[in-house]
C-alpha cells in the first residue's frame, strides 16, 4: 500500500471513530485524538522531507489561510506567557498578586493558562487535520472514499442511537445517561452536538445522492434505463441512509441543529445548481424528492422537535442564553484587543455572572462561538481566525466556478461550514472535538478538490513508491 494511502486511511479512521468516545469530549479521548493527529503529521512530514511523499497542493496555495491561522494560534500562545505588560493581564492576576503579596506581581493575559494551553493543543490538532486532508485528499478516489465513509459512519451512529432510543435504554455505550434522558444522542452526551454531527452525515448522503444523478456530460440527458439503474444502485442507497440519519436528527429534538441542517441542505442544492452539477429542472425535482423524504421523516420522528420550534417551551433557558450573550459582550468590551484567554471562558465569565442567570448551572460555553472567540482571543485574534475560514470558503467558491469535475466536494465543504457555523450562533457544537475534526476534514477535502489537476499534475500526491 502506498504511504500516502496508508496515512489517508489512518486519518479517515481517526475522524470516523472520533464520535465514539462521547464525541472525544473527555480529557483522555481528546488527548488521544491530539496524539494520533500529531503522529500522522510527523510521519507525513518525515515522508515529505525524504521525498517519499509529494505535496500535491503546494504551500503557496495554503499559506494565506495558514498564516492567519498561525497568527491567531500564536496570539493564544502569547496569552499564556508572562512576557506581556501588566496592562494586558487579566484582572484575576492583579487580585492574586495582592492576596499572595507577590513582589513584583506576575501575570498573563489568560484567566487560566492551563485551559488555554489545552485549547491551543486542540485547535492546532484541528488545523493538522485540515492540512493532512488537503495533502492526502487530492486524489479524487480518496475524496469520494472519504465522503462515502462519512455517510456510512453517520448511518451507523444513527442506527445505534435509534436502537438505544426506541428500546428505552437510557445509556451511552456502557454508561448510564445523566443528561437528555428523553433525547437521542447516540454516542454524544449533548443532543445538540449529536444533531450537528448527524447533519454533517446527512449532507454527505444528499450530496452523494445528487451527484449520482448528475448528467454524465453537460447537456446530455440520461436514458430511462440508465436513470433507473443509477437510481436503484447508486442514488437510492444514500437517500435511504439519509432518511435514517434524518430520523435520528429529529429524535435528538435539537431545534438549532434541525434549522442549521435545513439551511445547509438548501445551500448545498443551490451551490450544485449554480456550479451546473445538475440542471435547473433536475435541481427542482431533487429538492422536491428531498422535501418529500423530509416530510416523511418529520411525520415519523419530528413531532417533539416541531413542537419545540413552535412553542419554545423552555423560556427560562432561552432567557438565560440571551443574558449570557449580553454578559459576554460586556466582557468583550472590557478586553476588546487582548481577550481573556483561548478556552478560558468558564473562569473569566464568573466575574460577569449576575442575578439574571438564575439557573444553578455552570456556564462553560457562551453558546455562541463567534462571541466566545472574541471574548477569548480578543476581536483582532478572532478576526484572524475568521478570515482564515473565509479564505477557505473563497477557495471552495473558486473551485465551484472553475473546476469541470468533482465540484461536489467544495460544495459539501461550504455547506458543512454553513451548518456548523449557523449552529454555532446558538450553541457550542463546533467546540466538540468530534465535530471539529469532521468539519476540518471536510474543509480540507473541499479545499484540495478546488484546484484543477492541470494546475498541480497528478491527483495522487505520491511518487511511485510503496511502503
Amino acid at each position: 500500500m502506498a504511504i500516502s494511502t496508508f496515512l489517508f486511511r489512518f486519518l479517515l479512521a481517526v475522524v470516523l471513530l472520533a464520535p465514539l468516545p462521547l464525541g472525544s469530549n473527555r480529557p483522555w479521548s481528546w488527548s488521544l485524538l491530539v496524539v494520533l493527529i500529531g503522529v500522522l503529521l510527523v510521519i507525513w512530514a518525515g515522508g515529505a522531507a525524504i521525498g517519499w511523499i509529494r505535496m500535491p497542493i503546494p504551500a503557496r496555495r495554503v499559506w494565506p489561510m495558514g498564516l492567519l491561522f498561525v497568527l491567531a494560534l500564536g496570539w493564544a500562545i502569547l496569552q499564556t506567557l508572562p512576557v506581556t505588560p501588566p496592562w494586558m493581564w487579566h484582572p484575576l492576576w492583579a487580585e492574586a498578586g495582592g492576596v499572595l503579596d507577590t513582589v513584583p506581581p506576575s501575570g498573563v493575559v489568560s484567566a487560566d493558562p492551563a485551559l488555554t494551553r489545552t485549547a491551543i493543543l486542540r485547535l492546532a490538532a484541528y488545523g493538522g487535520v485540515f492540512w493532512l486532508a488537503v495533502q492526502l485528499g487530492r486524489d479524487r478516489n480518496r475524496a469520494r472514499e472519504a465522503v462515502v465513509a462519512l455517510s456510512m459512519a453517520g448511518g451507523l451512529y444513527a442506527v445505534y442511537g435509534l436502537m438505544v432510543h426506541l428500546t428505552g435504554s437510557s445509556s451511552i455505550l456502557w454508561l448510564r445517561k445523566w443528561a437528555y434522558l428523553n433525547d437521542l444522542t447516540a454516542t454524544f452526551v449533548n443532543r445538540n452536538a449529536y444533531g450537528a454531527y448527524a447533519g454533517l452525515g446527512l449532507l454527505c448522503c444528499i450530496g452523494l445522492f445528487v451527484n449520482a444523478l448528475r448528467p454524465r456530460r453537460a447537456g446530455q440527458e440520461r436514458h430511462a434505463h440508465d436513470l433507473a439503474e443509477t437510481l436503484l444502485f447508486q442514488a437510492i442507497p444514500y437517500l435511504s441512509i439519509g432518511l435514517i440519519i434524518a430520523s435520528a436528527l429529529l429524535l435528538s429534538h435539537s431545534r438549532g441543529a434541525f434549522l442549521a441542517t435545513g439551511a445547509a441542505l438548501g445551500i448545498l442544492l443551490l451551490l450544485l445548481w449554480m456550479a451546473k452539477v445538475v440542471p435547473f429542472r433536475m435541481a427542482l425535482l431533487l429538492a422536491a424528492v428531498i422535501g418529500v423524504v423530509a416530510v416523511v421523516a418529520v411525520g415519523v420522528s419530528g413531532e417533539e422537535t416541531l413542537s419545540r420550534l413552535v412553542e419554545q417551551t423552555n423560556t427560562q433557558q432561552e432567557t438565560g442564553r440571551v443574558n449570557v450573550y449580553r454578559l459576554t459582550l460586556e466582557a468583550i468590551g472590557d478586553a476588546p484587543y487582548t481577550g481573556m484567554g483561548l478556552g478560558a471562558f468558564r473562569p473569566a465569565f464568573r466575574m460577569y455572572r449576575d442575578t439574571s442567570l438564575i439557573e444553578p448551572v455552570t456556564w462553560e460555553y457562551a453558546h455562541n462561538v463567534p462571541l466566545e472567540l472574541a471574548m477569548d482571543l480578543g476581536i483582532p485574534g478572532a478576526a484572524l481566525f475568521g478570515l482564515s475560514l473565509a479564505g477557505i470558503a473563497a477557495v471552495c467558491l473558486y473551485g465551484l466556478r472553475h473546476r469541470r469535475r468533482d465540484r461536489l466536494y467544495p460544495a459539501l465543504a461550504l455547506a458543512a461550514m454553513v451548518l456548523v457555523g449557523g449552529h454555532g450562533l446558538v450553541d457550542f457544537s463546533a467546540q466538540i472535538p468530534a465535530i471539529a475534526v469532521t468539519l476540518s476534514f471536510l474543509l480540507g477535502i473541499g479545499f484540495s478538490q478546488s484546484w484543477s489537476s492541470n494546475e498541480h499534475g497528478r491527483d495522487d500526491g505520491e511518487k511511485a513508491q510503496t511502503a
